[in-house]
């Protein structure tokens, strides 16, 4: 089974690789449509990481043009994964939403601040991405709140991935140095700083949703 995933992470790597490579022949904005619709394919399988295509988003197209379409491509697939939960496999989806701790700490927590919540959960790397999308389907949240907090919260681990992109192709051109080390520094300490601080704020709402519940019982 182990070799069978390390194969299967092989060929898809290999196809991301061939992929991008692709993509840097295109017009830009083909190039950008693509990498939305492979992001977002990416994204609703719950197995492929995103993570070199949000490198290869700042090497492409820039810091901020780079997070922009990211964010697109990863709010399609986010979508795609909410409507699948929600209409599609709601069963299977509400299963996995009550057999997970996590997740069934976060449904609880939404009750009263869903866009809040759904924000922290999408800065926090502790969360499975796609599977948030699955299992708010099943939930009582609006697609609205998903939506928008999945876009808020998405947006800033876009911009520092994206800027170490652009790090990584300055490192290998001709004038890359120091500056593009320590720009890697800050941004994968920018990025391990937010995830422990949304994490924090997340526990600390869903100890206060459940003291609030706990009071109204009693």
């Amino acid at each position: 089974v182990d070799r069978g995933k390390e194969l299967a992470s092989a060929m898809v790597e290999g196809w991301l690789g061939a992929a991008l490579q692709q993509l840097e022949g295109l017009h830009p904005a083909m190039a950008a449509l693509m990498h939305i619709l492979i992001t977002a394919l990416c994204t609703m399988s719950a197995v492929i990481t995103t993570t070199p295509l949000n490198f290869a988003a700042g090497m492409l197209f820039g810091i901020l043009p780079g997070a922009i379409i990211m964010n697109v491509g990863c709010m399609l697939g986010s979508i795609a994964n909410f409507l699948v939960g929600r209409y599609v496999a709601r069963e299977w989806a509400r299963r996995r939403l009550q057999e997970s701790p996590t997740l069934s700490a976060l449904e609880a927590a939404l009750q009263k601040r869903a866009v809040f919540i759904i924000t922290l959960a999408r800065l926090s790397p502790v969360f499975p991405f796609a599977m948030v999308g699955y299992a708010l389907g099943a939930s009582s949240v609006s697609m609205r709140d998903f939506s928008l907090g999945t876009a808020v919260g998405l947006f800033p681990g876009c911009i520092l991935y994206s800027w170490i992109g652009v790090s990584m192709k300055d490192m290998s051109s001709k004038d890359g140095g120091a500056g593009s080390w320590i720009s890697i520094a800050i941004s994968v300490t920018s990025t391990i700083a937010i995830s422990i601080y949304a994490k924090r704020v997340y526990d600390e709402a869903v100890q206060q949703s459940s003291r609030t519940s706990a009071n109204k019982r009693v």
